[in-house]
């Protein structure tokens, strides 16, 4: 494994425009990291691998960052791949006293956050999210809604920018979920985390099994749950 302490020099340096990962260590975005590690066609972009602690009433931010650090740890201990790993904190926690049903949703914070990297990094032209056939195909219109408002507020956030906007690129788009699990090597697939609310005991986090997501990975991956 390559020990670069130097970087964000490096990637400066680079001739060939960087590449921005959103990863929270679900499936969808593990597996866009793994396709951005191992296909040919993205292994001379450098790359940024950033991930969000969202603190909400789901109270997921704990377990995502466990999967997070093993996700990454797995791809610095088993590949040459440089990548470097950056973070941040988004708090809505102290919205519980207006009881809304609603908050933020997680792709709004995603484009929020990747806009403002952006606008730091010039050298970020591609911004690399994990959207799946399976989530195109039964999202719908509300789905699709959801997607052009979170791009726009990625536009929005570089509105007074002079330069070319980056472009969202989304390259685990033409497989299903199931198809993205199965294209992960067994020690990333275990480590990620799908759950939206998730049980803590002690230091582990345990799926619900009842959510949503939880349901629709089930349907794939019982056997290995």
């Amino acid at each position: 494994m390559r020990l670069l302490d130097n970087y964000f020099e490096m990637v400066m340096e680079e001739k060939k425009p960087t590449i921005l990962c959103m990863f929270s260590g679900g499936i969808d975005s593990t597996g866009v990291l793994h396709q951005l590690i191992t296909d040919e066609k993205y292994k001379d972009h450098p790359l940024i691998v950033h991930h969000i602690h969202i603190f909400n009433r789901e109270n997921r931010a704990r377990a995502e960052a466990m999967a997070v650090k093993t996700i990454l740890s797995y791809y610095k201990e088993n590949t040459e791949r440089p990548f470097l790993v950056t973070e941040s904190t988004f708090n809505t926690t102290g919205f519980a006293p207006l009881k809304a049903n609603r908050f933020p949703f997680d792709m709004d914070v995603c484009a929020f956050m990747a806009g403002n990297i952006c606008t730091a990094r010039k050298d970020v032209k591609s911004v690399a999210m994990g959207r799946t056939k399976t989530d195109v195909e039964s999202g719908g219109e509300n789905f699709m809604a959801r997607m052009k408002r979170a791009q726009a507020i990625f536009k929005s956030v570089l509105a007074l920018e002079k330069s070319e906007a980056p472009t969202y690129i989304f390259p685990v788009v033409e497989f299903t979920k199931q198809e993205v699990w199965e294209m992960l090597p067994a020690d990333v697939r275990k480590n990620t985390w799908w759950c939206r609310t998730p049980i803590y005991i002690g230091d582990k986090a345990q799926s619900c099994g009842k959510c949503h997501t939880c349901n629709d990975v089930k349907k794939f991956s019982s056997a290995e749950l």
